[in-house]
């Protein structure tokens, strides 16, 4: 092992294990953000199932059981064949998600033997220190309870012992991963990280694993709160000489003052308004810009496309109501520049570039390992799966 593969090794599996403490070197050797962590592959593997159920798959100096495989897929395929569904249909959807199982497996066992094999001669020590951490994390998720933390990996088929050595493997090989990923990373041109902004701009912003819509685009609304006075509410008081318009008018008055003063705007929507939305404290759900309410309310969403953010304005008349408004809420829509995307876009990129050298990495492997037998434990699984959902009822019989 090269001096330098040595020293991302260690920096590697530190990090995975010490990253709260260790983030000013990590940011110097390029150490994954939590987004990127996710996208790994080896991130997303769920515990394996302790069962076999006769046939295995060999590869290399390890098996793969049909138990391992069909039991996840089950609960992937939940809900997503209807009932009812012939043979060819079933197979039709269930195959390809029973190979992608498949090829998870063997490239964690591909992957782990190549880590190893490039391991540093003290490894065990440093996964034992790292895999301790994991186990801590693991019973705090569970509330510092170690009995309900024990049940959780009973129920993975795993005793403590078993999950060190699950957690140790899949320390030893992510970490394998990451290194390897560092070693080739180069630096991203402001013109590169540019064209592909421009480019997301000709596909409309279509999104990617780390660019959500929301991150990009959005929409425009206001949203505010309302004192709605009836002129035709027989409970109004209307004094000597006065309309129900001018009572309306006063008291929208009087009650302008008493928020001027410090009185809250929603309080006294519960105790004054007469519109619908009273008891939310006048509390209106988003308008979106550009929308139009209907009357007497249509006059709203002008009026408060020109207000600040707090104010409040009225008496404001239309069609027999009288209505005083705050504004609680308001953003223009838009599209995020550049400046804004860069960093995002750069991590983009940069995953981009690390899965495509990892899909050449696992290549390479399956090649190498020259795995025989492997269509046929794929049909073999995919029948396991279907014989199990025929047993519960939820497909028809072959």
């Amino acid at each position: 092992m090269s001096r330098i593969n040595l020293i991302l090794f260690l920096i590697c599996l530190a990090g995975l294990s010490l990253s709260a403490g260790c983030e000013n070197a990590a940011q110097k050797t390029g150490k994954f953000t939590d987004e990127e962590m996710e996208q790994i592959p080896l991130a997303r593997r769920a515990d394996p199932a302790a069962h076999s159920d006769g046939l295995v798959l060999s590869v290399k100096s390890e098996t793969i059981t049909i138990g391992e495989v069909v039991t996840p897929v089950i609960n992937i395929l939940e809900g997503n064949v209807a009932a009812g569904s012939s043979w060819e249909d079933f197979s039709a959807q269930a195959r390809p998600v029973v190979k992608d199982a498949v090829i998870s497996k063997i490239t964690d066992i591909l992957l782990y033997q190549e880590a190893r094999k490039d391991a540093p001669e003290n490894i065990d020590e440093l996964l034992d220190s790292a895999v301790e951490n994991e186990v801590k994390k693991f019973i705090a998720s569970h509330g510092d309870n170690y009995a309900l933390a024990q049940e959780a990996i009973a129920e993975q088929g795993m005793d403590w012992r078993q999950y060190r050595e699950f957690q140790k493997k899949m320390l030893l090989t992510r970490q394998y991963y990451v290194s390897q990923s560092l070693l080739e990373d180069k630096p991203i041109s402001h013109s590169q990280m540019l064209e592909y902004y421009e480019a997301m701009q000709q596909k409309g912003f279509q999104f990617t694993r780390l660019l959500s819509r929301e991150d990009v685009i959005w929409e425009g609304f206001t949203e505010f709160r309302l004192i709605d006075i009836k002129l035709d509410n027989d409970k109004m008081e209307v004094g000597d000489g006065e309309t129900r318009k001018d009572a309306a008018i006063r008291k929208a008055a009087e009650l302008i003052d008493r928020i001027k003063q410090g009185e809250d705007f929603g309080e006294l929507a519960k105790v004054y308004s007469d519109g619908h939305r009273k008891e939310m404290g006048g509390l209106w759900t988003r308008v979106s810009e550009g929308s139009s309410l209907n009357p007497p309310h249509h006059v709203l969403p002008p009026l408060a496309e020109k207000m600040e953010v707090g104010e409040v304005v009225g008496p404001v008349e239309s069609d027999g109501h009288i209505f005083i408004m705050k504004l609680e809420d308001k953003k223009k829509s838009g599209v995020a520049s550049f400046e804004d995307l860069q960093p995002r876009i750069e991590q983009e990129i940069q995953m981009s570039r690390r899965k495509v050298r990892f899909d050449k990495l696992i290549g390479k492997l399956m090649n190498r390992a020259n795995i025989s037998g492997l269509d046929r434990f794929i049909d073999v699984c995919v029948e396991k799966v279907w014989s199990q959902r025929q047993a519960t009822g939820s497909l028809s019989s072959k």
